[in-house]
C-alpha cells in the first residue's frame, strides 16, 4: 500500500470520530515519523473489539500525538487494545485520562510508563490502569529505574490478593520517598500478613489497607534507610503471630525510637526485638518498650553508648532469651522493666523453682499416686530405669515460685499416671494383627516381630507422625484417669493445659500433617470447640478427633491407645495421600534425608515431629517392650495393656464409647470406618438460659455415601409447664383405662427372688433331687451333683427413651371433635408414663422438633432420674406443635442418653406423625439419614421401635425404617390404649 493511498485510509478512519481536517493533519503526523502504518493496524484491531473504545481512542488521539513522539503514541495505541481484550470500561478510562496523566510526566517518563503498563495489562487490566495513574508519581520519587520494579511487585501482590495489589500501587508515589525501591518487597509482604479473616471468615482488609496508608508517615519519622528496613522486618515477623500486635508496634515504634539517639543502636535494638519476636510477640513488645530506659538508666548523658553499657544491655537482653526459653510469660515479666531497680525486678521476673528442693515432696507425691517406688532426677537427655521420673533442674516457667510448683506437680502426675495405668507396660503380642496389617498394608514387614512399641511405629512409612500420635492419645488417656481418680488435681491440669494451649501458635512453616497433629493435640488438651481448624482441614481433623477421643477416657487402656491411633494413622495418610507423596519402603523420616517443601509450596515432605505441651512431657515408646512371662514390670498381672499398683475395678465401656462399623455399610478402608461414630461430641459452651446443653452431630448423607461430620447442633433443655389440668382429663377421660393398665403391668413386674431348683450350690438342699442322686448312686449309676436350691434376684434391667415427634403438622385435626394429633399424642404418653410407674422401668420422654441443622430442639419431658409428678404433669400439658422434624439428630441425641444408662436392655421408641421434614433435609437426604440413625442404634445394642400415625406412609416407611421394627396406626385416637400395650409386648 502506498503512502498516500495509507493516508487516506487512515484519513478516514480518523474522520468517523474526529473532524475531517483534523483527522488530516492527524494521520500526516503520524506518516510523518512511518507509525501510521502500525497505528491503523492497531486502531483497525481496536474498533473491532469495541467501536465504544476506539471512539474515545480517536477523540484522545490528537492531545496524546502532541504530548508523545511517534513510537510513544504507537505503544499507547498498544496499551488500549491490550486493555481492551480485559475490561473495555478500563480501556476508555485509560484513554480519557491519558492528557491529563502524560502532561504531569517529564519527557523520558511517558515512554517507561507505558512499557510498564503494557507489562501489567497482560496480567490484569485495573492493575495496569492503575500503574499508569501513579507512573508519574514514581518516577518523581525514586527517579524512572524504579518503575519497572515498582510495577512487578504491584502486579505480583494483585495476584496474590486484588485489593492489595490496587492500594499498593496508589500508595507507591508516597512509599518511596521515604523507602528505597529494593525494600518495596518487604513492605508490601506485611501487608499480606496483616490480613486475617473476620468473623464472617472472610478476608480483613482494615489493618492492611491502613497500614498502607499510615506506613509512609511512620516510616519517614525514622532515623535512616537501615532503621526503616528493620521495622519492616520486625513488622514482619510480628505480623506472623498477631496482626494486631505488629499493628501495635507500628504505631508505637517512633515514639519509642526517639528515645534512642544513636541510630546505630536503634538497629541494634530492633535486630534484638526481632530475634525476640521469632519466639514470642509480647515479649517483643515488652522488650522494645522498656529498650530505650535500660539503655538510658546505663548512661543517661552519653551521646551513644560506650562499649561497657553496651555489654550490660545485651547481658539483660540475653538474660530474657534464657528466660523465654522456659516460659514465655516470664520473658514478658522479665522485659518489662520500668524502674531503677532493673536487676531486681529481672530476678523476680525469672525466679523458679529448683528441683533439688522440691524432689523429696515431689518423690512422695508419684509415689502416693503409683504406688511404686520412684526416683526423681533432672532431665539431661539420658535414659533411666522404668520407676525414673525425669523432671526439669529448673521450673522457670512462670514468674511466681506457686505456678512453678503447680508446674511441677502437675509433670510429676503425668509421668506417675504413666507409671499407675500402665503405659509401659503393654504387652506387644497383643498388637500382633496391627503389626500384621501394617506391615502387609505398607510393604515393611519385618522377620521376626517387633520387640517395643518405637520397633512397632518403624512397620510405618511415617513413623515419626504415628509416635506423634501415641504420645498425644496416651497423655491423653493418662490426663482423663488421673482426674477420675483423683479430682483433687483436676483443677490445676486443666488450668496448666489451658494456659499451655493458649500459647501456641501455629506457623506456615508447618506441612499439611504437622498442622493436623498440631490441631488434634489441642484438642486432647482443651475443649475441642475451642480449637479454631482451618476450613481446608475441617473434615480430617473432625474425623482424626472422632477416632482418638474415644480413648481419651478413664475405662480406655494402652492397648486400646494404639489401635485408635493406628485408625487416625490410616485415616490421616489417606485423606492427605494426594498432596503428600509416600516416603519408599526404604526410606525413614528418621534419616538424614533433607526435608520437602513446607506447606504452601508443595504441602509435602517429611513429616517434622510436633512439639508437645510442657506439662505432659516427652515419652519413650522404646520403654514400651514385651515384658517377660507376659507379667507387667511391677509384678502383677497386666489385664489391659497395663498394671496398677492398686488394681481398681475397671469399668466395662459401654458401647458407645468406641466406634462401630454400622451394618451394611461398605468399609473399603479404616478412613471409611471412621466416619461411623455414634458417639458425638458435647459443645464447648452451653447457652445462656439455665439448664440448656448443646451438642454437636454428625448426619449421613446418602448421595455422597458419607457422614457430615457435626454436621446438626441439638439443644437440649427442660421443657416448659403448664398446668395439671391436662392430666386431671385423661385421667377422667380413661379413669378405667388407667385402673386396669396399672394392674396389668404391675402383674408382670417380676418378683424380688425366684427358687432356682437342682443347682451345684445354693441356700438350701433340694430333696427331690437329693433322692434321684441317692437312688442312682444305689443303683451304681453315675449321680447328679446338681442337688441344691438357689435363690437369685429377677429384675427387669430396662431403660427405655421415648421420641416424640413435635412438628407442625402434629396439629392436623384428626376428627369431628376438633382433637389434634398432638392431643392424642399427649394422651398417649400419660398412659404410658402410668404403665411404667407400675412396672418400675427407667425411662424418659423427650419431644422434639427444630428449625434448620443449627437449631434441633430437645425437649425434655421426663429424663431418667426424674420422677413422674407434678412438673412432669405440666410439661406435658404445655406441649405444643412447634416447626419442623429432623429424625436423624433426635434419634442420636437419644442414643447418647441410653449409653449413659447402665441396663440390659435398651429400647428406644419413636413416635412420629410423618416422614421426616426440615431445611435442606427432605425426601431421600431424609430417609437415607433416619434409617443411617436407626442402624447406629442397632449398633449399639439398642433396640428401637417406631410408631407412626400416618396413614399414608407405607410408601416410605420400608426405605426409612429398613429393617427396623415399626408399626402404623391407623385410628389415631386408638394410640392411647395402645401405646402401653406396645410396650409391653417389646419388653416381655
Amino acid at each position: 500500500m502506498s503512502a498516500d493511498s495509507l493516508v487516506n485510509k487512515l484519513t478516514a478512519f480518523l474522520a468517523d470520530d474526529l473532524e475531517r481536517t483534523a483527522a488530516a493533519k492527524l494521520a500526516g503526523r503520524l506518516a510523518e515519523g512511518g507509525h501510521a502504518a502500525a497505528a491503523f493496524e492497531l486502531l483497525t484491531e481496536l474498533r473491532e473489539g469495541s467501536r465504544k473504545v476506539a471512539s474515545a481512542a480517536v477523540e484522545a488521539l490528537p492531545e496524546v500525538v502532541a504530548l508523545l513522539p511517534g513510537e510513544a503514541v504507537v505503544t499507547w495505541i498498544d496499551l488500549a487494545v491490550s486493555l481492551n481484550e480485559q475490561s473495555g470500561a478500563a480501556s476508555i478510562k485509560f484513554c480519557k485520562e491519558s492528557a491529563g496523566l502524560l502532561q504531569a510526566m517529564d519527557s523520558g517518563v511517558a515512554g517507561p510508563a507505558l512499557a510498564m503498563a503494557l507489562e501489567l495489562a497482560e496480567q490484569d487490566a485495573n492493575v495496569a490502569l492503575e500503574g499508569f495513574r501513579q507512573a508519574a508519581g514514581v518516577a518523581a520519587a525514586a527517579g524512572v529505574e524504579a518503575l519497572l520494579l515498582w510495577g512487578q511487585i504491584g502486579a505480583d501482590l494483585a495476584k496474590l490478593d486484588y485489593v492489595l495489589g490496587i492500594e499498593y500501587l496508589r500508595r507507591g508515589p508516597e512509599i518511596l520517598k521515604v523507602l528505597a525501591s529494593e525494600d518495596l518487597k518487604a513492605w508490601a509482604s506485611v501487608s499480606v500478613k496483616l490480613v486475617s479473616p473476620n468473623s464472617l471468615g472472610k478476608p480483613d482488609y482494615m489493618a492492611a489497607l491502613a497500614f498502607f496508608r499510615t506506613s509512609p508517615a511512620l516510616l519517614g519519622d525514622l532515623a535512616t534507610p537501615a532503621v526503616r528496613r528493620r521495622v519492616l522486618a520486625l513488622s514482619g515477623v510480628l505480623a506472623d503471630h498477631s496482626p494486631e500486635q505488629a499493628v501495635g508496634f507500628l504505631g508505637e515504634a517512633p515514639g519509642w525510637l526517639r528515645l534512642i539517639r544513636d541510630p546505630q543502636w536503634q538497629e541494634r535494638v530492633l535486630q534484638y526485638g526481632t530475634l525476640i519476636a521469632e519466639r514470642d510477640a509480647a515479649a517483643a513488645l515488652a522488650y522494645l518498650r522498656r529498650a530505650p530506659e535500660v539503655i538510658d538508666l546505663a548512661d543517661p548523658d552519653a551521646p551513644a553508648p560506650p562499649p561497657a553499657t553496651m555489654d550490660r544491655f545485651d547481658k539483660w537482653y540475653r538474660g530474657g532469651m534464657e528466660v523465654l526459653a522456659y516460659n514465655p510469660d516470664a520473658a514478658r515479666a522479665y522485659f518489662a522493666v520500668e524502674t531503677r531497680k532493673a536487676l531486681e525486678a529481672i530476678e523476680e521476673a525469672a525466679s523458679g523453682v529448683a528441683l533439688r528442693s522440691v524432689a523429696r515432696v515431689l518423690k512422695l507425691f508419684a509415689e502416693g499416686l503409683s504406688g511404686h517406688p520412684v526416683t526423681i532426677r533432672p532431665l539431661d537427655g539420658s535414659k533411666g530405669d522404668e520407676s525414673t521420673i525425669a523432671l526439669p533442674a529448673r521450673m522457670r516457667r512462670y514468674p511466681s515460685k506457686e505456678d512453678n510448683l503447680r508446674m511441677y506437680k502437675v509433670l510429676t502426675a503425668h509421668e506417675a499416671g504413666h507409671l499407675e495405668y500402665g503405659t509401659y507396660d503393654l504387652p506387644l503380642t497383643r498388637l500382633a494383627d496391627l503389626a500384621a496389617q501394617a506391615g502387609l498394608r505398607y510393604g515393611r514387614a519385618s522377620a521376626s516381630p517387633p520387640t517395643s512399641l518405637e520397633e512397632f511405629f518403624q512397620l510405618y512409612p511415617h513413623p515419626l507422625l504415628i509416635r506423634d500420635l501415641w504420645m498425644m492419645a496416651e497423655d491423653a488417656r493418662i490426663e482423663a484417669c488421673l482426674k477420675a481418680e483423683y479430682p483433687g488435681l483436676r483443677r490445676d491440669m486443666e488450668a496448666v493445659a489451658r494456659e499451655e494451649v493458649a500459647r501456641r501458635s501455629l506457623t506456615h512453616g508447618m506441612s499439611v500433617r504437622e498442622l493436623i497433629v498440631e490441631l488434634l493435640l489441642e484438642m486432647s488438651a482443651t475443649d475441642p470447640d475451642e480449637v479454631r481448624v482451618p476450613d481446608a482441614l475441617a473434615d480430617v481433623v473432625e474425623r482424626a478427633w472422632a477416632l482418638l477421643r474415644v480413648v481419651s477416657i478413664p475405662q480406655a487402656t494402652a492397648e486400646d491407645v494404639v489401635r485408635a491411633v493406628h485408625r487416625a494413622y490410616v485415616l490421616i495418610e489417606e485423606l492427605t495421600a494426594k498432596e503428600l507423596p509416600t516416603p519408599p519402603a526404604g526410606a525413614s523420616e528418621g534419616s538424614n534425608q533433607p526435608l520437602q517443601p513446607r506447606a504452601g509450596e508443595e504441602q509435602g515432605g517429611a513429616y517434622r515431629p510436633v512439639e508437645t505441651f510442657a506439662h505432659r512431657g516427652v515419652m519413650d515408646a522404646t520403654r514400651v517392650r514385651e515384658p517377660e512371662g507376659g507379667v507387667g514390670s511391677h509384678g502383677e498381672p497386666s489385664l489391659s495393656g497395663g498394671s496398677r499398683s492398686r488394681q481398681a475395678p475397671r469399668v466395662r465401656r459401654d458401647a458407645a464409647s468406641v466406634p462401630t462399623p454400622v451394618e451394611g455399610l461398605p468399609s473399603a478402608s479404616l478412613a471409611d470406618d471412621a466416619r461411623v461414630i455414634p458417639e458425638e461430641e458435647t459443645g464447648a459452651a452451653s447457652l445462656a438460659l439455665p439448664g440448656v446443653r448443646t451438642f454437636l452431630y454428625d448426619e449421613w448423607d446418602g448421595q455422597i455415601q458419607d457422614y457430615r461430620t457435626r454436621w446438626c447442633r441439638v439443644v437440649e433443655q427442660t421443657a416448659p409447664e403448664g398446668t395439671e389440668e391436662f392430666i386431671g382429663l385423661v385421667r377422667s377421660r380413661y379413669g378405667g383405662v388407667v385402673s386396669l393398665i396399672r394392674r396389668y403391668f404391675e402383674g408382670i413386674r417380676p418378683p424380688g427372688l425366684r427358687r432356682m431348683r437342682r443347682q451345684a450350690d445354693g441356700e438350701e438342699v433340694d430333696i427331690e433331687a437329693a433322692v434321684e442322686a441317692l437312688v442312682e448312686r444305689k443303683a451304681h449309676v453315675s449321680a447328679s451333683e446338681f442337688v441344691y436350691i438357689r435363690r437369685d434376684r429377677r429384675d427387669r434391667d430396662v431403660a427405655a427413651a421415648f421420641l416424640v415427634d413435635l412438628s407442625g403438622s402434629t396439629g392436623q385435626q384428626i376428627g369431628p371433635g376438633g382433637a389434634r394429633i398432638i392431643d392424642v399424642e399427649k394422651e398417649g404418653l400419660v398412659l404410658l408414663c402410668e404403665a411404667l410407674e407400675a412396672i418400675g422401668d427407667q425411662y424418659a420422654v423427650y419431644g422434639y422438633s427444630g428449625q434448620s441443622r443449627h437449631d434441633v430442639q430437645i425437649l425434655v419431658l421426663k429424663d431418667f432420674d426424674e420422677r413422674y409428678g407434678p412438673s412432669v404433669w405440666r410439661r406435658i400439658d404445655a406441649v405444643r406443635p412447634l416447626v419442623q422434624n429432623r429424625d436423624g439428630a433426635a434419634i442420636r441425641h437419644a442414643l447418647r442418653r441410653l449409653s449413659e444408662r447402665a441396663a440390659k436392655v435398651k429400647l428406644l421408641v419413636m413416635l412420629s406423625d410423618g416422614r421426616p421434614l426440615d431445611d435442606a433435609y427432605q425426601e431421600e437426604y431424609a430417609l437415607e439419614d433416619t434409617k443411617a440413625a436407626l442402624r447406629e442404634a442397632k449398633a449399639l445394642g439398642v433396640h428401637p421401635f417406631c410408631i407412626t400415625v400416618d396413614r399414608e406412609a407405607r410408601g416410605y416407611l420400608e426405605r426409612m425404617y429398613g429393617d427396623v421394627c415399626y408399626l402404623i396406626i391407623d385410628r389415631v385416637e386408638s394410640l392411647p390404649e395402645r401405646l402401653p400395650r406396645i410396650y409391653k409386648a417389646l419388653t416381655t
